[in-house]
């Protein structure tokens, strides 16, 4: 049974549009449109209507979809019953040092709470460097901030959009048009947020030196110093609820930046790995406390 075949076929009956899905699933859109050809030469009918608007699902492929869930969910029922009576899977999960000071020890909680048979070995590195562990098979899997470079053989499963914020004390506020030389604080140099910044400030000319902290708090008495700003992930800084912030609204800075799950394409739907997925995207469908 190809289990990621079927998962295929409902992300692309679900979402009804291919260019969505390609960009979700690492596949080509011409790959998806083949395999939604042979998805219909298979059962003789058309799944999809195409229409001025896009594709729109037909009776048909509503029905295909509900046998498919069903596949899946017999499935999922019957790991389940033969996982039940084993040990702990250990798994090598890398995170950034944002992403483990935000969801580490949730992910950890509900693992134990839910008595899920995992034994996860956290390594906090830059989102570049846990890429490339992936990609080489040293970790299993890792949640970080999507980095530049995607490999052929990994999923990029994106988990949730982050944001992040430029601030520093109220109490001296920069003028950055000036163009006087500031301290940049951040957690790790590697980290997405950084590199944005450090490109922000490379752009409008603003001279810089960088300093590496790993404690959040340590970072916030930091910004007491004067020309010291700081780059964080916006929910970092809702944790410690710190005041007298002044927030930065830069021109041409995208503070936005994609949490993405990876793990390797050959990975089945129901391994470990994809486990440990499924805990994480149930602790965000709620926000975390």
């Amino acid at each position: 049974m190809n289990i990621a075949e079927i998962a295929l076929k409902i992300e692309i009956l679900e979402r009804q549009n291919l260019s969505k899905s390609a960009e979700i699933t690492n596949y080509t859109q011409s790959a998806l449109t083949s395999k939604v050809k042979k998805m219909e030469a298979e059962i003789g009918q058309e799944v999809f209507k195409r229409t001025p608007q896009g594709l729109k699902i037909t009776n048909v492929g509503t029905q295909y979809l509900k046998f498919l869930k069903l596949i899946s969910q017999e499935y999922d029922e019957f790991l389940q019953e033969i996982n039940s009576a084993q040990t702990n899977t250990k798994i090598s999960f890398g995170t950034s040092h944002t992403t483990i000071k935000i969801y580490g020890a949730s992910i950890m909680n509900a693992l134990q709470t839910n008595n899920i048979p995992l034994d996860v070995d956290f390594t906090v590195e830059s989102s570049t460097s846990l890429n490339e562990k992936v990609h080489n098979a040293e970790m299993d899997c890792a949640l970080t901030s999507n980095p530049i470079k995607h490999y052929p053989d990994l999923n990029y499963d994106m988990i949730a959009t982050e944001t992040f914020e430029v601030i520093s004390n109220n109490s001296h506020i920069i003028n950055f048009e000036n163009r006087s030389p500031i301290t940049l604080l951040v957690l790790s140099r590697g980290c997405m947020y950084t590199r944005a910044m450090v490109d922000w400030l490379k752009k409008n000319q603003v001279p810089f030196t960088m300093k590496e902290i790993k404690s959040v708090s340590s970072i916030l008495d930091f910004l007491q110093i004067d020309n010291t700003i700081a780059v964080l992930n916006t929910k970092l800084i809702d944790l410690y609820n710190y005041s007298n912030i002044h927030y930065y609204n830069l021109q041409q800075l995208n503070k936005i930046i994609e949490t993405v799950f990876i793990y390797k394409k050959s990975e089945s739907q129901q391994s470990s790995t994809c486990q440990l997925k499924q805990v994480i995207e149930s602790l965000l469908e709620d926000p975390i406390e």
